[in-house]
């Protein structure tokens, strides 16, 4: 059964649609995919950074090792409409946004 795949636009209205906590699918430039759990978002830098939890590489469960954190990054232009969602992976910007995420309060 494969996993169905999404488009940025997919991901960047999944993911800031509060109503929706369905699983995130990716990618990469390599074909594999990744299926991850949503946590949150966090606005700041004039985007928003979309916090989730990885879940399988290629369907299958995420070793210890490969567990964590993702980040993505997503952006709309606003005089195109182009949506842009790609990782963040500079560790001092995922810090950061973690950092900001984890201070806000619970609801």
């Amino acid at each position: 059964m494969g996993v169905n795949q999404m488009n940025d636009r997919e991901i960047y209205e999944a993911i800031l649609n509060d109503d929706n906590l369905e699983n995130i699918t990716m990618t990469d430039d390599d074909g594999r995919v990744f299926e991850m759990a949503q946590i949150g978002t966090m606005p700041m830098h004039d985007v928003v950074y979309g916090i989730l939890e990885l879940l399988t590489i290629d369907g299958r469960e995420v070793t210890e090792e490969e567990a964590g954190l993702v980040m993505l990054e997503l952006d709309c232009d606003d005089e195109t409409g182009e949506i842009y969602v790609s990782t963040v992976d500079e560790d001092d910007l995922f810090d950061e946004v973690l950092d900001a995420f984890n201070a806000l309060p619970e609801d």
